[in-house]
This record gives structure tokens, C-alpha cells and sequence, in this order.
């Protein structure tokens, strides 16, 4: 008798295996794990021995119905937010800038090529998740034991996430291009608080889309960045796709006490991004009651978006 589990993790294990093309157009290149956050003056000043925690999805052994399919992992600083996105090639030379040793994080500059990271492993990760439904809804061995109905509505939803993903995408790399200065950000420095981040997301009020609806443009970039002496916390968006709300809520992030930081990081993590991790001794020091009521409210807003959310929970207190 088949074990529908079984052919999953199987198929889990498969699409880990595939090689993907370089997200660059006409590049038909093998693509390499891309770290959306540099290692080294930046992932390194938080890692221990070599390791982070980051929030990763369950394998599907331990997963339990009822249960969040979230759980924070200890990784390795060499796959700490790294998805197959660039071949080595582009990887190098797109983000010369912002690797080497006299970058300036704080820079326009490096606003936007990590905003075009960002964007793109969200576009990779979604045509993992549309691999992976599509290969379940085809699978001879699972037949009825599944939901293909349900199934190919997650892939029309990732679909239509792509299409507003690669307007995007455009967007960014003509920026890189003519550098004409069509994206507004706003850099925040803070006593340092051993996390770190890297995403795009919707500020737009919409549940998760089962159908066609009007093109979503309106997303913020958020970088958390975890240097020296300090965390600098990069966020803006590009002056087309913008609304008074956007602007109000990047401008929301200056002046915050170290309380409010920690309050105003927990609802990002919770209601926007799952792109963050944290040092391991940190996360030690944080009580297991937080842990489970943070999985809890991950859970309850899974599958709801934009920026007039709240939640008045502080993940990081100890």
C-alpha cells in the first residue's frame, strides 16, 4: 500500500536535486545557491561556529495536522538564505559592489541589489512550490489520496504572485542598469540585535488569491542587517508602485526604542516576511512560551497580507 507521506518527502527530495536556470534572461546557465545576505561582514558577525537558526517549513514526517507547519532550524552559515537563483557569473558580477570589503551597505546601491535578491528568490521559491504541487497532482501513486482540486488553486496563487514578481524584476534590473533613482528607501541604524532579513512583500489588504485579481505593485523591501557595531535596517520601494501607507509605514520604523524595535522586528516575522533568522545564543535566551506563541501567530496569519495588520507581541523579550 503506498504511503502518500513517503511520495511526498520523495518528491521533496527531488526538487531539491533539480538544476535551475540563472534567473538572468537568455542565461541558460546552471544556477547556484545565492545568499540573499553576504556572509562575510554581515551573516558572519552573528553566526556560531559556522551556524545559524533560521524559520524553515517542517519536513513532512513531522508535521502535524492542526499543527504550524513552521519550526526554527540551526543551519549552516554556507545555506543561510540561499535559494538557486544566479549562476556563479551573474552572482559575482551583479553584486560586485555590495561583497566586497569596502561596501557600503547603507547606499542607494545596495538598497536596490538586495531588493533584486530578494525579488528573485521569491520568484524561485514560488516556481518550487508550482514544481512541487504540479508533480503532486500528477503523481500515479497518490491518485485520490489528495486534493488536486485544492492543489491547483496553490498554483494558480503562486502563478499570479510570479506575474506581479517579474513586473518587478524588470523594474529593478532596469534600475540597475540607468540607475535613474526610481526607488525611495529610508537607512535606520540601531543598537545591534543579532537577526537578520531579506524580502519583498505586499502591502496591499488581500487574502490568499484563488482567482485572477488586478496586478499587486504595491510592495515594500525590508533588509536587516546584522553589521559590526550595529543592525542597519534598509526599507523603501519604488516611487511608482507607492501610497501614502507605504511611505508612512517605512517612515515608522526611525526612532524606535529598543522595546519598540523588538515589538515592530515580531510583527514584520510574523504578519510579512518568513526570509529571517537569528544567532543561535540569541535564540537560546528567548523563552520556549515566545517560541510557541510566535509559531502560533505565524500560523493564524498565513495566508493574509498588508501593512494595516498588528500584532502587539514581543517575540525577543527576555
Amino acid at each position: 500500500m503506498t504511503n502518500p507521506l513517503r511520495v511526498i518527502a520523495e518528491i521533496d527530495k527531488n526538487i531539491k536535486k533539480k538544476r535551475w536556470e540563472c534567473m538572468i534572461s537568455q542565461c541558460t546557465s546552471n544556477a547556484i545557491n545565492s545568499h540573499l545576505i553576504q556572509q562575510n561582514g554581515v551573516l558572519s558577525n552573528i553566526a556560531e561556529k559556522g551556524h545559524l537558526v533560521e524559520l524553515k517549513l517542517k519536513d513532512i514526517y513531522t508535521w502535524k495536522p492542526n499543527s504550524s507547519p513552521f519550526e526554527f532550524k540551526k543551519v549552516g552559515i554556507n545555506n543561510a538564505m540561499s535559494h538557486k537563483v544566479f549562476c556563479n557569473h551573474h552572482d559575482t558580477s551583479i553584486f560586485k559592489s555590495i561583497e566586497n570589503k569596502t561596501k557600503n551597505l547603507n547606499s542607494y546601491e545596495s538598497f536596490v541589489l538586495l531588493s533584486y535578491r530578494a525579488t528573485c528568490s521569491e520568484i524561485f521559491k514560488k516556481r518550487v512550490e508550482i514544481e512541487k504541487n504540479l508533480r503532486l497532482i500528477n503523481s500515479t501513486k497518490l491518485g485520490r489520496k489528495i486534493d488536486k482540486c485544492r492543489l491547483q488553486k496553490f498554483v494558480n496563487g503562486f502563478e499570479l504572485g510570479i506575474v506581479d514578481l517579474e513586473i518587478l524584476k524588470r523594474e529593478l534590473e532596469k534600475e540597475i542598469e540607468l540607475k535613474e533613482n526610481r526607488y525611495s528607501y529610508y537607512a535606520y541604524s540601531y543598537t545591534k540585535i543579532p537577526v537578520y532579513a531579506s524580502a519583498i512583500f505586499s502591502a496591499t489588504d488581500l487574502d490568499y488569491p484563488e482567482k485572477d485579481v488586478d496586478i499587486d505593485l504595491l510592495n515594500i523591501y525590508v533588509h536587516i542587517l546584522p553589521l559590526t557595531n550595529e543592525t542597519l535596517i534598509l526599507i523603501g520601494y519604488h516611487n511608482g508602485f507607492s501610497s501614502s501607507d507605504i511611505k508612512a509605514y517605512c517612515k515608522s520604523w526611525a526612532n524606535l526604542s529598543r522595546e519598540e524595535l523588538e515589538v515592530k522586528l515580531s510583527e514584520l516575522f510574523i504578519l510579512y516576511i518568513e526570509n529571517w533568522g537569528i544567532s543561535p545564543d540569541f535564540f537560546q535566551r528567548i523563552s520556549n512560551q515566545n517560541k510557541v506563541k510566535y509559531l502560533n501567530l505565524l500560523q493564524e496569519s498565513i495566508h493574509s497580507y498588508g501593512i494595516s495588520k498588528r500584532v502587539d507581541f514581543n517575540f525577543f523579550k527576555i
